[in-house]
């Protein structure tokens, strides 16, 4: 059983800062986790707040034996005030229990679908109350619901007069088998909503973003009637206040965090905003700049790795403040805009990556693997300090960048190809990922490689687009625009008729100009490839590494950059992050039938490789034919040995031309040595299937 204490501050629910003149001379900044968890009554009613949210308030899981949750998705989250974490288990059913600091009449409760899968919302739930834990009230029931979108609230108001209870159940249930084939029940936020008594504290102030000295109005816009006020300002003058709405003045550069306890006769609360005001001089608009803190964890001092880093790196601390800074000036105009990144820990241990990001993007931890920097002992100092540096690069960039308002960190979608191409194109802009530019490749669509093509393709409208500075526009529009898209971007940016479409127009055309081509299976004259006509569907024996993107259909996507890959023997990482996949189908070959939607004349098929993994690649295999999928005839069969070239596309002819409606191909690797096999896995890889029938 998993139990979790919030101790947040009551109410204490973003402090991103998001401005809305009013018209009254104050900016409003409650973020958008505020205005669900504070509800503005309408006449005659009394104000509602979310008691998920309060000091002391606690929530577990009561899953069935053997069921866990993932690190980072534990149930916790469901109640840390996020709408992008979640809450997931590795079941059909899940049952949370939430306590409350006191007994309370729940009003209405919200839930907030999280990122991914559908299927994984809850459908069906019953909801209960009590005061000892022991005899449960059923105070709600919900059957068939669904959501429409991911990160979508949705409201369940409560009939009738409701009892005050201390703890409330939801028995949960997923809405069926998501698209990986596992049960799986998750959810992204749970908010109990209530009707106040204390205050529920929201200020305002004449203006975020003072010069030193300059007069600042604050005033207290709590709901539920509070009649007296404690403010603290940080490097204020006065430093604290109890009047509704008094004036500061702020004497230093920087960021300032203001607190506010409001009371009433029923009880206190407290709402606390990190860098609400950011204090600045426009002569030297980049004058107190703050700098992360910066810790590091040795939990292998005396490993050979470490001294290599404290060798190659004596300065890390400034370097990671040196490279805060200059990623932060490229992304902004301004000290007063950027995202406050308030710290890192540098971690180094023994891990199975080379380096990874944990923690949160304002309070980061940066994991290196000891034996990574050990092993690039023979590239030289240089090397060693390069690799380091760009991943700096690459990481304290999520430290700044602005996220857009919609969408999950899913890969395939604009959300997570923006982060990332845009962290990439920081680290190859400074000179830390040169590398990439040889891999460049034909761009099809701005999802298909974050990392590495759309990085280079946001490196050439910034080189293109000398006239303004498009890295800033974009980065700024990920807070400017509600429902955030590449291509809203690009309209806002360059104007309606210069959308996405236009511009990645023009840079396949400057990848044709460098003889870069799309990357269809090399065609064959004279043939056609009857796996891009109308309804052809398929299927495959093999767990497969679709939760890493590399699902059945991409074996005739039409592209050679997204690979399908089938398990055999599974591979370490699928039960260190998808479990649910376990066990595996225990199979021989990787089965891939294909069905046509009428009868074909099949004379050559073609097999291409991907552009990584060519150990992957099948070392035999065989093809069959059918008119019934049942009666299978074989037609082909090869076996290849040696190692494949990347990206090629190998063509076989058929001794006879058939007639068929089904083709099956199944593939082994039998290939043995480092990297395939035992806790590596044994996999079989395919870029793209190709079947050719003659004009």
């Amino acid at each position: 059983m998993n139990k979790f204490t919030l101790s947040a501050l009551a109410l204490s629910v973003s402090a991103i800062l998001v401005g809305c003149n009013d018209g009254s001379g104050f900016t409003s900044t409650q973020s958008e986790a505020e205005q669900s968890t504070q509800v503005t009554p309408a006449a005659g009613e009394s104000a509602l707040r979310n008691m998920s949210q309060d000091k002391g308030a606690e929530i577990e899981a009561v899953l069935a034996e053997g069921v866990t949750s993932p690190d980072g998705e534990q149930v916790g989250n469901l109640i840390d005030g996020n709408h992008s974490s979640k809450f997931l288990a590795f079941d059909k059913k899940a049952t949370v229990i939430f306590k409350a600091a006191k007994a309370a009449a729940l009003q209405k409760y919200h839930f907030v679908s999280a990122n991914d899968e559908p299927k994984r919302d809850p459908k069906n739930w019953v909801v209960y109350g009590s005061n000892d834990k022991q005899e449960w009230v059923e105070i709600d029931s919900r059957a068939n619901e669904a959501f429409t979108g991911r990160a979508e609230l949705k409201a369940y108001e409560l009939e009738g007069e409701q009892a005050a209870y201390q703890y409330f159940k939801f028995d949960l249930e997923h809405g069926g088998t998501d698209s990986y084939g596992a049960d799986i029940t998750q959810l992204a936020e749970l908010e109990l909503i209530v009707i106040a008594e204390a205050p529920i504290v929201s200020f305002g102030a004449s203006n975020l973003t003072p010069e030193v000295g300059e007069l600042v109005v604050f005033e207290d816009t709590s709901l539920v009637n509070p009649t007296s006020w404690q403010w603290t300002f940080e490097g204020g003058t006065p430093a604290t206040s109890t009047e509704r709405k008094p004036l500061v003045r702020f004497n230093e550069l920087g960021a300032k965090t203001v607190t506010l306890v409001a009371k009433n006769d029923k009880g206190e609360s407290e709402l606390v905003k990190t860098d609400f005001i950011r204090v600045w001089d426009p002569a030297s608009p980049w004058a107190g700049f703050p700098k992360p803190t910066v810790t590091f964890t040795k939990n292998k001092p005396e490993h050979p790795g470490q001294a290599v880093l404290e060798r190659v790196m004596p300065d890390l601390e400034s370097e990671i403040h040196r490279i805060s800074e200059l990623i932060a000036k490229r992304l902004f105009n301004n000290v007063t805009e950027i995202n406050v990144f308030e710290s890192v820990e540098f971690i180094t241990d023994e891990y199975d990556f080379p380096a990874a990001k944990g923690g949160t993007d304002k309070n980061m931890q940066l994991m290196f693997d000891l034996n990574h920097i050990a092993n690039l002992e023979g590239k030289g100092d240089q090397a060693i300090r390069d690799e380091i540096i760009g991943v700096l690069w690459h990481e304290l960039t999520h430290g700044y960048q602005n996220v857009p308002n919609s969408g999950a960190y899913i890969q395939g979608t604009d959300y997570h190809s923006y982060l990332e191409g845009m962290a990439n194109f920081i680290r190859l802009e400074a000179g830390y990922l040169d590398r990439v530019r040889e891999g460049r490749s034909w761009l099809a669509d701005v999802n298909d490689d974050a990392y590495n093509q759309t990085s280079l393709f946001l490196e050439w409208v910034v080189n293109t687009n000398r006239n303004i500075d498009f890295m800033k526009a974009f980065n700024a529009s990920a807070k400017t625009i509600p429902e955030w898209s590449f291509e809203a971007a690009f309209e806002q940016i360059f104007g309606e008729n210069r959308g996405l479409n236009v511009v990645l127009g023009e840079y396949q055309a400057y990848l044709k100009s460098l003889g870069i081509v799309p990357p269809n299976p090399t065609p064959v004259e004279g043939y056609s490839n009857i796996l891009q006509l109308e309804g052809v569907s398929m299927i495959t024996n093999a767990t497969h590494l679709g939760p890493y993107g590399d699902v059945p259909e991409n074996t005739f996507d039409n592209s050679v950059y997204t690979p399908f890959t089938g398990v055999i023997e599974a591979p370490w990482f699928i039960e260190q992050y998808t479990p649910h996949q376990l066990p595996i189908n225990e199979i021989d070959a990787v089965e891939v039938d294909f069905a046509l939607a009428n009868e074909e004349t099949v004379s050559q098929y073609s097999i291409a490789m991907s552009d990584k993994n060519e150990i992957r690649w099948p070392t035999s295999w065989q093809v069959f034919g059918s008119n019934n999928g049942e009666t299978w005839t074989l037609i082909d069969e090869q076996t290849f040995t040696g190692i494949p070239e990347l990206l090629t596309t190998y063509t076989y002819e058929l001794e006879k031309p058939v007639d068929v409606q089904h083709v099956r191909f199944s593939f082994k690797n039998e290939r043995q040595g480092d990297g395939i096999g035992g806790d590596n896995g044994r996999l079989v890889q395919i870029g793209e299937i190709a079947i050719w029938t003659q004009d």
